[in-house]
Parts: C-alpha cells; sequence; structure tokens
C-alpha cells in the first residue's frame, strides 16, 4: 500500500499578539490575518509594529551614512 502524505498541521493562535491574554472564541477581533482582543488591541498593535520599523529604517540610514 501506498502511504499518503499528511498535509501540515496549523497552530491556532491562542493569545492575543498585543496583549498576550488568551483569545476567547466568542470575542475574536480579526484584521490583516491574525486575531486580537479587540480594534484597541489591533491598533497598540500596529502602532508598536510601525515604531519598530521606523527605528530599523533609521538603524540603515545611519549605517549606510557612515560608511
Amino acid at each position: 500500500m501506498p502511504e499518503t502524505a499528511q498535509a501540515p498541521v496549523v497552530e491556532e493562535v491562542k493569545n492575543c499578539p498585543a496583549c498576550k491574554k488568551p483569545l476567547k472564541k466568542a470575542r475574536r477581533f480579526y484584521r490583516n490575518g491574525a486575531y486580537y482582543c479587540n480594534n484597541n488591541c489591533f491598533k497598540k498593535f500596529q502602532a508598536t509594529a510601525k515604531s519598530t520599523a521606523d527605528e530599523k529604517s533609521k538603524a540603515v540610514a545611519e549605517k549606510s551614512q557612515s560608511s
């Protein structure tokens, strides 16, 4: 008998990426491919992601200017 390949198991997100609280099935907020507790957590996560991206771009700009 030939062996059949199983599909990879996708792990379900169980905590909010912004506040790390456990997500309840009845109270999930889906935006941009992720589940959050609420709209406030989504906005908080977007703000932190933007600030880290800005810091990285500044570091790259400083490195290229010093060379």
